[in-house]
């Protein structure tokens, strides 16, 4: 009876583990396009190579925002997700510096400036805008990829 205990008990604590294992890793880029009338717009991507469920706060120069209103995203493998997107004016020389958390939970309002103490995943993006751009360089488009948890 005791051998059937400890049996069962390492295969629980296995399963939490490759449970862990299994959690995925989440991706996130910008992408950089310049409007007609000069306007840059910046959209947040994400994408996971497990299932996931997800809620983006997104903060850049002059704005902080909950991607997709605050709700949970769901990210399906191979599925990539637009879910985010800014506009504003970037002269030359301007630091364009981008802050992304990921969180298990439904954002408020609240936890735009307050966002819940541990994210389960965050990126930061940056780069410095050129003097004689004719177009976005890639630099934020570069994806970056982390385990989730």
């Amino acid at each position: 009876m005791r051998r059937a205990l400890i049996v069962a008990c390492a295969l629980i604590a296995n399963a939490a583990l490759l449970e862990r294992a299994w959690a995925g890793e989440v991706c996130a880029w910008i992408v950089e396009s310049v409007e007609d009338e000069g306007t840059h717009k910046f959209e947040l991507n994400l994408s996971a190579d497990a299932p996931a469920t997800v809620s983006a706060r997104f903060q850049g120069p002059g704005f902080t925002s909950a991607a997709m209103g605050g709700e949970l995203i769901q990210l399906e493998p191979g599925a990539p997700q637009n879910v985010d997107g800014e506009g504003f004016d970037v002269d030359p020389g301007d630091d364009i510096s981008f802050d992304v958390r990921l969180f298990d939970r439904a954002l408020t309002l609240d936890d735009l400036d307050n966002p819940p103490a541990k994210p389960l995943a965050a990126f930061t993006f940056h780069r410095k805008a050129g003097e004689h751009e004719a177009a976005p360089p890639p630099d934020l488009a570069a994806k970056q990829c982390k385990p989730l948890g």
